[in-house]
């Protein structure tokens, strides 16, 4: 079955406080600042190719999942960690089935409207 957007947000996010907890430089790490990381697939009627925004505190990216470019904003240092994430192949096969769920539901509600 297919992981929703907040499993994937918890995912990385316990992805990204595993990496910062082994590193050397661990006493100004402030684990609760991920508390509220969020993975977003963007609007599909709005994009002609998939996007999905991680926002995590005040700072956000949005970037081509297709080629994991980094379209707009930024993470600071915790971007490389995001595509360390998304590099992992099953994270990324997951947010591109949520974009294609998106698309899909966008689809069915566009063939309501008409009728």
């Amino acid at each position: 079955m297919a992981k929703t957007l907040n499993e994937l947000s918890r995912e990385m996010r316990d992805f990204i406080v595993e990496l910062q907890s082994d590193a050397h430089n661990i006493t100004g790490f402030k684990k609760y600042r991920y508390n509220n990381l969020k993975i977003e697939v963007l609007d599909p009627r709005t994009s002609t190719f998939p996007q999905a925004r991680v926002t995590i505190g005040m700072s956000a990216a949005v970037f081509n999942i297709a080629t994991l470019e980094k379209i707009s904003g930024g993470l600071g240092p915790d971007e490389r960690y995001v595509l360390r994430w998304f590099m992992r192949e099953t994270n990324l096969q997951e947010v591109k089935e949520a974009w294609r769920r998106a698309e899909k539901r966008i689809g069915k509600a566009q063939g309501s409207d008409e009728s």
